[in-house]
């Protein structure tokens, strides 16, 4: 931006020179007395025709004298002020004020004025040792693009960068909204049909069954090594019983993920349920796969316990007293996850919940029909009031988590608020 600024006013401020100098030397240039000048040169004339009088006679002298004194009368006469204020400052003045103001209105009008707010990329932050912009000014910056595509709507990379910005604010929603912008161009990029593929999944609660399923798969046909549209493509696969669709696919992201990684755990897990579906034999199917980390198998859970109906978890919600004026009227969701992962195993909603209340989770609750909770020996539980009723985390949200065993009871504090 600060590039952009010195190179347009020296651009504009040579410009004014080329305009101004001009008229500057003119002015000084300008500096004779026309009065002064014709008075001396009829003095001339009237000594000349007194010198030639004997020679003209009397009546011919008469006459040139009288034609002396009307050029007198006119040449003498005071010049209008109209006339004689050919002064340049005006103009100078009117030049110096109006071209950057024009420049302006014309940037404003017809060039790309958010580009100057635009983040610089992450790397170049950290490269430069710089603060990252706070959660106010991306929303600032993500507002103002918003504002120019709806002045300017026919900017299919400036839509798919809005929804790329929508998805780092956890905003989902719109997100989607912005990609279903992007017009014909969408389906010849398989980042944007990726990345259009995850907001939708993430509004239906992380599933990408459906639509998002098909963008990956599309996003899939273009480039086969897009990472993002192999996780959804193979987890949408599994999800609807295709294992011998879903375990090539997913096992090429499980290669492509950071070792130790949440996606890498996620992986991990999915393609062990994949392949015990198949049948396929333990040594196999306990492998751990390229990029992950063998973890311990969780430990089953009793015969008894698998009907879809049946108690796991017995979570008893409170709210904290210095919380309780604005947990009224929101929407309480209990979310039951691994220990250190974001997927949700089983996620419960209560609209305008009144608190304490308590919730059973079962598997009926999971979000993964293939993934039963009754398979989960340790979990993690948070309970989360939202003020839009939102499912995805937002700002303002009081939480609280807590930890508990499978077939246990365990109460959680809502005693934070989300920033």
């Amino acid at each position: 931006m600060t590039d952009f600024l010195l190179a347009a006013t020296l651009l504009t401020a040579v410009v004014l020179a080329i305009l101004v100098l001009p008229l500057a030397r003119r002015k000084h240039a300008s500096g004779v007395d026309r009065a002064a000048l014709n008075a001396r040169l009829l003095r001339d004339d009237m000594a000349a025709l007194e010198r030639e009088r004997a020679s003209l006679g009397e009546a011919e002298y008469q006459r040139a004298r009288e034609e002396l004194a009307r050029r007198v009368i006119a040449d003498t006469a005071p010049v209008p002020t109209a006339l004689r204020a050919t002064g340049a400052l005006p103009t100078v003045v009117g030049l110096l004020l109006g071209l950057p103001l024009c420049a302006g209105l014309l940037y404003e009008l017809f060039g790309t004025p958010a580009a100057l707010a635009a983040p610089r990329p992450a790397a170049s932050v950290a490269a430069q040792g710089t603060a990252p912009a706070t959660t106010s000014q991306v929303q600032g910056m993500v507002a103002s693009l918003a504002a120019r595509l709806a002045a300017h709507p026919d900017d299919p990379a400036g839509w798919a960068m809005l929804g790329r910005s929508y998805g780092v604010l956890g905003q989902f929603g719109k997100a989607a909204d912005a990609y279903a912008h992007v017009g014909p161009q969408l389906e010849h990029h398989a980042r944007w049909l990726a990345e259009y593929a995850d907001a939708l999944a993430m509004t239906n609660n992380g599933s990408p069954l459906g639509k998002p399923e098909r963008l990956a798969r599309q996003a899939l046909a273009i480039n086969p090594n897009n990472l993002l549209a192999l996780m959804l493509a193979g987890y949408g696969a599994a999800m609807r019983g295709d294992d011998r669709g879903a375990l090539p696919l997913l096992e090429r992201a499980s290669g492509e993920v950071a070792a130790g990684s949440e996606d890498a755990a996620f992986l991990q897990h999915v393609i062990a349920q994949v392949r015990k579906r198949m049948g396929l034999t333990a040594e196999e199917n306990g492998a751990p796969m390229p990029g992950t980390t063998a973890k311990a198998a969780p430990t089953p859970a009793p015969a008894a316990a698998r009907g879809s109906h049946v108690v796991l978890v017995r979570v008893q919600v409170r709210v904290a007293p210095a919380l309780r004026a604005q947990a009224a009227g929101r929407t309480l969701f209990v979310i039951a996850r691994l220990p250190g992962q974001g997927m949700p195993l089983a996620a419960v909603k209560r609209a305008g919940a009144v608190l304490p209340l308590q919730v059973q989770l079962t598997d009926a609750d999971a979000m993964d029909p293939s993934h039963p909770l009754s398979a989960v020996r340790q979990m993690q539980v948070e309970a989360r009031l939202s003020a839009t009723g939102d499912a995805m985390p937002a700002s303002g949200d009081l939480y609280g988590t807590a930890s508990v065993t499978q077939g246990g009871s365990v109460e959680v504090l809502i005693d934070r608020r989300r920033p």
